[in-house]
């Protein structure tokens, strides 16, 4: 006998799945749905957006943006501009260690709970958990690309916003430049 869907089996089966639905939903709060390029907004051309979207809390970025504007008391609309990116540039490193952290966390909390016995790790088992943890604290490469290429960001910025209150960047440098990269071009201010 053949398996017959029948309207009694189809409205069971829709129950079923509303309840699966349900469930999994159940205890989450509901955000917009990111685009799939969205991973960790460091390079999201608006910010604003990307925070609400990665379920940030948006008075606390606009907070954020407002102590940059206070601090930095921003002139003309070029200034204004300047200082909107440097208080972005802040967010980002700010998420991107943030994010950093969380992903470390939840990496090491998922290896220390697989371990969880009730006898002693033997000597090769000690060796295997301690390289994991080194390693996971160790591998930072594309933390660290993503960070400079911001604190060049930061860099620049200060550097215009210098320039655009006195004419000059008075010899401002943080970081030694060998050379040029993408990241140091002037920028779309103009």
């Amino acid at each position: 006998m053949a398996y017959e869907l029948t309207p009694k089996r189809l409205a069971a089966a829709r129950v079923n799945i509303f309840k699966a639905w349900q469930a999994h939903c159940a205890g989450r709060v509901p955000r917009p749905a990111r685009p799939p390029n969205l991973k960790h907004g460091y390079f999201a051309r608006d910010l604003r957006r990307s925070v609400i979207l990665l379920g940030e809390d948006a008075a606390e970025y606009d907070a954020h943006v407002q102590r940059f504007e206070q601090g930095l008391t921003p002139q003309t609309e070029r200034e204004r501009r300047i200082v909107l990116r440097l208080a972005e540039t802040a967010w980002q490193l700010i998420r991107g260690y943030r994010a950093r952290a969380h992903a470390q966390s939840r990496k090491l909390r998922k290896e220390m709970e697989s371990v969880v016995r009730n006898a002693p790790l033997n000597p090769r088992e000690t060796k295997a958990l301690a390289l994991f943890l080194v390693e996971t604290f160790n591998d930072e490469r594309y933390l660290q690309d993503c960070v400079s290429r911001m604190r060049n960001q930061f860099e620049r910025l200060f550097r215009l916003l210098l320039t655009e209150r006195t004419g000059s960047d008075m010899g401002f440098r943080l970081y030694s430049h060998p050379t040029l990269s993408k990241w140091d071009m002037e920028a779309p201010f103009a």
